[in-house]
């Protein structure tokens, strides 16, 4: 726990705290000096395709799910909510407004699942991207 919280010091160029986080070491050995040459193609959301917003093509067999519901709908669930940093607003009431807006009457989670869904990735993105069709066929 030290050795993150030196290593954060160091990066950001900030002395030590306190003599602890001094005499721990910085977790300099998960750096490398050597930049790799790396790319990234942003794509939308599928669900920007329902918007007026200058958007890329829309990809061959791209399924455009259909909104639950229209800006007016989130304009009064969310007003009165200030946007305008993100330490100005309750995070609980707006995960639930974000639920009940985009997962309708099921179930607010009472608690986290403790799945990995690092495990049967394929087949799991599978049964989501499945399950998007179902709804934009309805």
């Amino acid at each position: 726990m030290l050795d993150s919280l030196r290593t954060i010091e160091e990066v950001l160029g900030l002395p030590p705290m306190n003599l602890n986080d001094a005499l721990a070491r910085p977790m300099a050995n998960i750096f490398n000096t050597t930049p790799s040459r790396w790319s990234f193609t942003a794509t939308p959301s599928p669900f920007l395709y329902n918007t007026k917003l200058p958007l890329p093509p829309k990809p061959a067999g791209l399924v455009v799910p259909k909104p639950a519901h229209d800006s007016k709908y989130w304009a009064r669930v969310t007003k009165g909510m200030d946007f305008s940093s993100e330490d100005r607003f309750d995070f609980a009431t707006y995960n639930r407004i974000l639920w009940e807006g985009l997962m309708g009457k099921r179930p607010y989670p009472a608690e986290p699942t403790g799945m990995d869904l690092r495990q049967n990735r394929e087949e799991l993105l599978t049964r989501y991207r499945q399950s998007l069709k179902q709804e934009a066929a309805q």
